[in-house]
């Protein structure tokens, strides 16, 4: 059973990263690896649909055969501009202006734009789950988030294991009275 969550959190987050890390240096977890910790911890955060920190952002990416790959934390795209062109320095004897009034079009699919114009640059603007330096969510800086991030993720990983007679029956109760 999970920890029933107090939903007010104090605004302060936390890197999912350093829970994940703290897990891995558990000598019962000594053999579980990255990816797997990771994965149980976007399950977790799933299942009790735990608050995330979310940012406006802006990018510059480039376009190369018609496609950009997306940011990794994107969630909702709200605007598109094609750059590559100072509207506010033109001069027509020197630049090239063909392009200026052209309207460009995008799609998306599978995290990666597609638009109408085959090299260039584009500034995008979007709502972004937050993440640190390491590229980890933020959640809230709450020992209830924390904890039971923590236990959740060496329930998962060790289960299999207790079931397999690997584990003691002790220690496996302890973990799950933690979670």
């Amino acid at each position: 059973m999970l920890i029933n969550f107090i939903k007010m959190v104090n605004g302060k987050m936390v890197s999912v990263g350093t829970i994940i890390w703290k897990v891995m240096r558990n000598p019962l977890t000594q053999d579980i690896s990255y990816e797997q910790a990771a994965e149980f911890a976007l399950e977790f955060i799933k299942l009790v649909n735990a608050p995330l920190s979310y940012s406006d952002e802006v990018k510059s990416l480039t376009l190369n055969e018609y496609k950009t790959y997306l940011p990794s934390n994107v969630i909702n795209i709200r605007g598109v501009r094609y750059t590559g062109i100072d509207l506010y320095h033109v001069n027509g004897d020197t630049e090239d202006t063909s392009d200026c009034n052209k309207e460009y079009t995008y799609v998306v699919q599978n995290c990666v734009l597609i638009a109408s114009k085959k090299e260039g640059y584009i500034d995008i603007s979007y709502n972004a789950i937050s993440l640190d330096d390491e590229g980890f969510p933020l959640i809230p800086d709450n020992e209830s988030y924390k904890v039971g991030l923590e236990y959740f993720i060496l329930h998962k990983y060790l289960e299999p294991l207790w079931m397999m007679g690997k584990i003691q029956d002790k220690v496996f109760s302890y973990i799950e009275q933690k979670r």
